[in-house]
């Protein structure tokens, strides 16, 4: 069977088929990004000064998680509606749709090549020679795939947080709970409903979830503390006028040996 050839689709179908994307409680959409090469000579520098570090690090690379406060919360509303009876008045509370959106974190790896190690310089004679760390395609690759672990991480916290929350509440959407004396006793049974059906340790008040969130980013770090992305320097090598450091990996490094689900938890 002859399958009907791919085409370019206009920029307004693609914004229309993500804006229905957003709504969709079956879609997760993943926004934490991909990490980004630096180039040499100046790459590993100006991730160092990212970083706000002057020496190799932890990592070689950088990934800047950003903070709860950069995140879409969810939002649990509920329009109030009521019957009366006589005298008797039966109050509803009806949850309705929410959204909650993922942020990009910037990310960054060195590509392959001699970066320039700023300051570090060496007298030879009548000549001075300047340090550079060599990255090998291989150990590229490695970093890359290091703080990429970061992003995933990231992702993770999101998804335990915000996007499960969010369609916790959407799930709930247009039923209404009650009936109940009042509009304050109508919205408690709604929340009691949410409370039911998302973790915990989330509940159902904005200012846990974003605190949750915050926890759960922040256990990204635990890959740096624990020096699974570890690196350091090789002998030193001179080429020229250069001075080269290999890149290298250390004795706790384990970048793609623990999975986000291993260090990203409540």
């Amino acid at each position: 069977m002859n399958r009907p050839a791919p085409r370019a689709l206009p920029l307004s179908d693609i914004q229309t088929i993500a804006r229905l994307a957003t709504k969709s409680n079956d879609c997760l959409l993943l926004f934490a990004g991909t990490t980004a090469p630096a180039s040499p000579p100046t790459g590993m520098s100006e991730i160092l000064r990212r970083g706000g570090l002057g020496q190799l690090g932890t990592s070689g690379g950088i990934t800047l998680i950003k903070s709860s406060a950069a995140f879409t919360i969810p939002r649990f509303i509920t329009v109030n509606t009521n019957n009366r009876t006589g005298n008797t008045v039966e109050h509803f509370a009806t949850v309705q749709n929410t959204v909650a959106e993922d942020v990009v974190h910037e990310s960054f790896y060195p590509a392959p090549g001699d970066h320039l190690r700023p300051g570090m310089t060496l007298r030879d004679g009548n000549r001075t020679l300047q340090y550079y760390w060599r990255v090998s395609r291989e150990m590229s690759d490695l970093i890359r795939k290091g703080e990429q672990e970061h992003l995933d991480d990231a992702r993770r916290a999101f998804e335990l947080t915000y996007k499960l929350i969010s369609n916790a509440i959407n799930s709930l959407a247009g039923k209404p709970f009650g009936p109940a004396a009042t509009p304050y006793a109508a919205q408690q049974l709604a929340e009691a409903a949410l409370a039911q059906i998302v973790p915990s340790q989330l509940g159902v008040r904005p200012a846990t979830w974003a605190q949750v969130l915050d926890q759960l980013l922040l256990q990204t770090k635990t890959r740096d503390t624990e020096q699974w992305h570890g690196l350091s320097t090789g002998p030193p090598v001179t080429e020229g006028d250069k001075v080269l450091l290999p890149v290298m990996t250390i004795r706790t490094t384990k970048v793609g040996v623990v999975p986000s689900n291993q260090v990203v938890n409540y």
